[in-house]
């Protein structure tokens, strides 16, 4: 409900290390998305909390029984009209402003996606609505003070006895663009103050930790502070580790745990002559984590799949597996996630015929079904230490070539081609005629 990146193993850190600060005030500077005042709410503390941003000061005036002092902007009277009867300076108001972290960035923007997203909050908007209020009026926070002040100067008036626990922002500038459809929008006594700098940030650290009880968490590795780490937490493969900083705190590790399930049917060996016709079963989401550990290149991080696909041949073997998920910019397109073959077997380029199959109209049925969405095509993205992708080559067409943003890769290419053009059948016959040869290994005396 409430919107924010840090990761949920964090709640427990902070209520842990909080167990041994003295009861009474503690002051959250950067309080954000309220994870902090969350994880401390019950435990007998006075929570003070600050910060400069639109969306959290809605919630934090709202939190303190105080007006929220958010109104509509009159330049958006003509596309957002219709929100007006939602903002009571209260609690609807919160929850309008949380809704519209979803949909305002499409508000008067010119595409069908765009007007498809606002025409449905719009057509469903009083039932969100009430759902988002009734969740809010049940939260057990409750705040003893909330200020809309800059994080330097809020500092300095801080005990410095006082408790300070805060995850400052990770980057600068960065609240200015994730909050900019709301303040577009929304007109409020807005305070000013100057961005943080990176620069900024470590200074804020600093003066967050100049006192004897304190917690805070970076993305940033800080040289300054290693003495006082006492976590490290990477809650998915793909996700960046966070920091966790202490005065005092027991020592946390916090690493992803994929569950596994056995996959009973057989797979196509070196050896064994691959037999048609082709066929696709669904995996279970422990089946295709267990297939992925097995044959999926280590280095590759693997992301969560909404739809992971087994490729059989004529006798029910594994040949490989593919993993699909909705495009998040393109209404008719799928994503491939992953795509890999089993191995090892007598056939070098296997891994074609798992593409061939991914982009088959069957497996375009497939993920009409998963997404309830058409499906015209498909695309996917390839680290590699080559300028092209082999695998792709031929199959799909290379849209764009850069620097790869993952370690031991030199290249990240973007790949797009059509979905559904083919069979299953076309697809093991184009394969078996361009890149199906069998090598096998001959032993002799």
């Amino acid at each position: 409900m409430f919107q924010g990146t840090i990761p949920g193993p964090m709640r427990a850190i902070v209520r842990e290390t909080a167990g041994g600060w003295p009861r009474g005030p503690v002051y959250i500077p950067c309080c954000g998305n309220f994870t902090i005042e969350r994880s401390l709410a019950g435990m007998g503390f006075a929570l003070h909390s600050s910060d400069v941003s639109i969306y959290t000061t809605a919630i934090g005036r709202w939190l303190t029984r105080h007006p929220v002092g958010i109104q509509l902007g009159e330049g958006s009277a003509e596309h957002l009209g219709w929100l007006a009867d939602s903002m009571d300076d209260g609690v609807g108001t919160v929850a309008t402003l949380m809704l519209g972290t979803r949909f305002l960035a499409s508000v008067g923007r010119e595409g069908l996606w765009h007007e498809r997203v606002v025409r449905s909050y719009r057509e469903q908007w009083q039932v969100k609505h009430a759902e988002t209020v009734q969740r809010l009026s049940g939260t057990d926070v409750e705040l003893a003070s909330y200020q809309v002040e800059d994080v330097r100067s809020w500092l300095q008036r801080v005990p410095r006895d006082a408790p300070v626990c805060s995850f400052p922002p990770f980057y600068g500038g960065g609240y200015e663009k994730l909050y900019e459809p709301l303040n577009e929008h929304f007109v409020w006594d807005a305070p000013e103050y100057e961005p943080l700098s990176d620069a900024d940030v470590v200074d804020v650290l600093g003066a967050i930790t100049d006192r004897p009880y304190w917690l805070t968490a970076s993305n940033h590795d800080v040289p300054d502070l290693r003495r006082y780490l006492r976590g490290v937490i990477k809650a998915t493969p793909r996700s960046a580790p966070f920091y966790v900083y202490a005065s005092a705190a027991p020592t946390r590790i916090v690493s992803p745990r994929q569950q596994i399930e056995p996959v009973k049917a057989p797979r196509l060996r070196r050896g064994e002559e691959l037999d048609g016709p082709l066929s696709l079963a669904l995996l279970k989401p422990g089946q295709f984590n267990a297939l992925r550990s097995r044959y999926l290149n280590p280095r590759i991080a693997p992301g969560a799949a909404n739809l992971a696909v087994a490729v059989k041949d004529g006798i029910g073997r594994v040949l490989g597996v593919f993993a699909m998920a909705p495009s998040s910019y393109t209404p008719d397109e799928a994503y491939l996630l992953s795509d890999f073959a089993v191995a090892p077997t007598d056939y070098p380029r296997l891994s074609k015929l798992i593409v061939l199959a991914a982009t088959s109209s069957e497996a375009r049925l497939l993920c009409q079904r998963a997404f309830s969405r058409r499906i015209r095509a498909v695309s996917t993205t390839a680290f590699s230490n080559n300028p092209v992708s082999m695998k792709y080559r031929g199959l799909l067409r290379l849209t764009k070539r850069g620097p790869s943003n993952e370690d031991g890769w030199q290249f990240q290419l973007q790949y797009q081609g059509s979905m559904g053009e083919h069979t299953l059948s076309d697809a093991l016959e184009k394969w078996a005629k361009r890149w199906g040869a069998r090598e096998t290994t001959k032993t002799g005396v």
